[in-house]
Formats: C-alpha cells, structure tokens, sequence
C-alpha cells in the first residue's frame, strides 16, 4: 500500500492550515506592499479612501489596488453513485475594480463602491466580505497581495 504524505491528507480532509492557502502565500509576498483604511464603513454609492504604501516595488511587479467583494456560500455536491451530498463552501468574486499603481512611495487612492453592489453580511450560509486589495502581479508566480478588510452598509 502506498504512503500518503501529509499534502494528500490535509487535500482530502478538506482542512487547510492558513500556512498552505493561496490567500496566506500571497500575503507572505507582499513584504513591501501595505494597505490602509482609516474609515473603514461606508454605505453602497460612497466612496472608500486608502493609502497604499510601496517600498519595494522591483520585488513586487505590476502594482496595481483594487475594491474586491468575495461572496461565500454553502452548496451540496454529490459525492457517490448513490445521490449521497455534502454541504460545502466555496467562493467567488461578486464585485471588482482596479486601477493601477506606479511605483514606490504612499499612494493615496479613492475607490468608488457601487450603488447596486451587495453589502458586507455574515450569514451560515451566505456572506459578503468586502476588501481594499494592493497586488503585485508578476509573470509565472504567485501575486503579492496585502488588504484591509472593510464594511459596506446598505
């Protein structure tokens, strides 16, 4: 029988320390790449203000600041031949918008939220999360990614 290292136990288990997520590589990335949010509450239609701070711009590559809403909700997936199901959660972006930054030093930013978008809410099922989110994209790797999480009321 063959051995199954730690990796396959931690994939098929469905448990994933934050030392092995995308989300926490990236911030490890992100050495250089800082974002703040002194006011971070506001109502769909305003406008959120940040500073995004640069200090190794040559390490990080295409910078680049955006307002991002990740939308998380439960759904069953079938598992066997037998219509057995599982309740899972997964994720995906309801809302994003960027605009690119240029080299070291403090950025002020202004990010616009829009009227229609959905606001922050923490449900079992159902949640939206909203971020201010500075990247550095790079070809063939991972991106850097520093954020700061805020709240959009209705």
């Amino acid at each position: 029988m063959a051995e199954t290292s730690g990796w396959q136990k931690l994939t098929r288990s469905g448990s994933f320390s934050w030392s092995l997520s995308l989300d926490g590589l990236r911030s490890k990335l992100a050495k250089g790449l800082e974002v703040r949010v002194d006011e971070p509450e506001a109502r769909r239609g305003d406008e959120i203000a940040a500073l995004v701070v640069v200090s190794e711009p040559e390490r990080l590559g295409e910078l680049e600041v955006g307002l991002v809403c990740t939308e998380h909700y439960d759904e069953e997936i079938h598992t066997g031949n037998q219509g057995a199901t599982t309740r899972t959660t997964s994720k995906a972006v309801a809302h994003e918008a960027w605009q690119p930054l240029q080299g070291a030093g403090e950025h002020s930013v202004r990010l616009a939220i829009p009227p229609d978008a959905p606001f922050s809410y923490a449900g079992s099922c159902l949640s939206f999360r909203w971020e201010v989110v500075a990247r550095g994209r790079r070809d063939r790797a991972l991106d850097a990614r520093a954020s700061h999480e805020i709240s959009v009321r209705p």
